[in-house]
C-alpha cells in the first residue's frame, strides 16, 4: 500500500484543519499523573544479565509485595512482572554495553512502590541514568510512549488506544513515529470518509478499502470493562520501506476509533 503522508491527509479539505495534517490540538501535559501513566526509570548496571534474572525470581518469589505477582521472560535480558493488582507490566530490560550495562525498568505510575522496591533490591549495582528521549522532544524513546502521547491528547478523542496496544508495543521496535502519526490520523478519519473516498487521492481510496475489511480471525481487548473484537487492521509501512507496523483496531460508535493491538513485520 503507498505511504499516506501529510500532504494527502491535507487533501480532505472538510476533515482537516488545513495545516496538513488531521485536526488534532497541541500536545499538553496531563496535570496529575493517572495511575495507568507509562514511567521509565533508567541505570548503568555492574551486574550481568542472569544475575539480574536471579535477583528478579527471588525477590517475586519472596517480598509480599510481589504476593499476587509473577515473573514472566524466557530470556535473562528481559523480563516482565504481571500481577492481580498491578495497574500493568513491570517490564525489565538489561542492555549488555561497555564499560557498564544498562537496565531499564518500564512501568506504570501506579505501580512506583514496587518500582521503588525492585530498585532497592539491586541499589549496590545500579547508578541512575537519563533514560535516551526523543530528539527534540520529552518523551521517551519506544512505541508505546508514542501510543501513550495520542492517548493523552485532551482535544481530539475520537482515537482512543487500548491498554493492550501499550503493553504490546513495548516490545516492538517500529521508531517511524512520523510516519505513523499522519497514518494514523487518517485511520481516525476513517469513519467519515464513506463514499467521499471514492473522489479523493488513490492513495486514500486504497487505504481505505484495506481499513474496511472485516476480518473473519480478529484480536479481543478490553475497552472499558468490556470485550471488543478488533475486527480491521491498517499496515502502516515506515519510509523505509522495511518496517512494517500491522494495527488491530474497532470502529465504535459515534465516529470513534480504538487501538486495541499492534504488531510488527517487515519486508524483504
Amino acid at each position: 500500500m503507498p505511504l499516506i503522508g501529510c500532504d494527502v491527509i491535507a487533501s480532505l479539505p472538510y476533515l482537516t484543519n488545513g495545516l496538513g495534517r488531521a485536526t488534532r490540538g497541541p500536545m499538553q501535559p496531563p496535570t496529575s499523573n493517572p495511575p495507568t501513566k507509562l514511567k521509565i526509570r533508567t541505570y548503568a548496571c555492574r551486574a550481568s544479565a542472569a544475575r539480574v534474572k536471579a535477583g528478579l525470581e527471588k525477590l517475586v518469589e519472596t517480598s509480599l509485595a510481589f504476593n499476587e505477582s509473577w515473573l514472566l521472560g524466557e530470556f535473562n535480558e528481559g523480563s516482565r512482572i504481571s500481577g492481580l493488582n498491578q495497574h500493568g507490566d513491570i517490564i525489565i530490560r538489561h542492555t549488555s554495553r561497555r564499560p557498564k550495562s544498562e537496565l531499564t525498568l518500564e512501568y506504570r505510575a501506579g505501580d512506583e512502590a514496587l518500582a521503588l522496591i525492585i530498585e532497592a533490591n539491586f541499589d549496590k549495582i545500579l547508578t541512575p541514568k537519563a533514560p535516551r528521549m526523543v530528539t527534540g522532544s520529552r518523551r521517551p524513546v519506544g512505541l508505546a510512549y508514542f501510543l501513550e502521547m495520542l492517548r493523552l491528547n485532551p482535544v481530539k478523542r475520537s482515537l482512543l488506544i487500548a491498554d493492550a496496544a501499550i503493553e504490546e508495543a513495548h516490545d516492538l521496535s517500529f521508531s517511524d513515529y512520523k510516519q505513523a502519526r499522519a497514518e494514523l490520523d487518517f485511520l481516525e478519519l476513517v469513519p467519515k470518509l464513506g463514499t467521499l473516498q471514492e473522489s479523493l487521492d488513490v492513495r486514500i481510496q486504497k487505504a481505505y478499502q484495506e481499513a474496511t475489511v472485516r476480518h473473519p480471525d480478529p484480536k479481543v481487548c478490553l475497552h472499558e470493562g468490556k470485550r471488543v473484537f478488533l475486527r480491521h487492521r491498517f499496515r502502516i509501512f515506515a519510509r523505509n520501506k522495511h518496517d512494517i507496523l500491522v494495527v488491530h483496531f474497532a470502529r465504535l460508535g459515534a465516529g470513534r476509533v480504538l487501538v486495541g493491538w499492534v504488531q510488527e513485520r517487515t519486508e524483504d
